[in-house]
């Protein structure tokens, strides 16, 4: 009775890890929509991904983004946010109008299904660093300057 019931929970659980990237992981080309509606692409191009998945780690995000003005303009680094979980007319009409004050692009993932991928701990900043479309580093951040001392090395 317990290897039946430890083989149906390792069936339930195994696929919520195996849909999380890991080190060694190849990244498909991911195409998002920045907060004007435009496209966003995360190619071969991409060396750092930013990412949130709650508003905690978003706004650490925001915060170093903010605190070091040429961060945002390096083309190889790119904030992508999850806002699934946002309600949509919450998403719409106070959300998105507040990202489109800041200075700096971010990639939304409005329904989930595009980042689900993307590794991420409760209420932290991650960051994925990337060679060739492959995944050679993943951080967690749950502080601004731990992050903003990592992108600065």
């Amino acid at each position: 009775m317990k290897a039946i019931i430890l083989l149906m929970i390792s069936v339930f659980i195994t696929p919520v890890w195996a849909n999380s990237l890991v080190v060694g992981d190849s990244l498909a080309v991911l195409t998002l929509q920045d907060q004007f509606g435009a496209d966003y692409v995360v190619d071969g191009n991409i060396k750092r991904i930013l990412f949130s998945r709650s508003m905690d780690g978003g706004t650490i995000i925001q915060t170093v983004l903010k605190a070091d003005p040429q961060l945002p303009k390096d083309s190889s680094l790119i904030y992508v946010a999850d806002i699934s979980a946002m309600p949509p007319l919450v998403g719409r009409y106070i959300a998105i109008p507040q990202f489109k004050k800041f200075t700096f692009r971010m990639a939304l993932d409005s329904g989930g299904d595009i980042t689900k991928m993307l590794p991420e701990q409760a209420d932290q900043a991650t960051l994925i660093d990337m060679k060739a479309n492959k995944v050679i580093n993943i951080r967690f951040f749950d502080a601004t300057e731990p992050l903003l001392a990592a992108l600065n090395e």
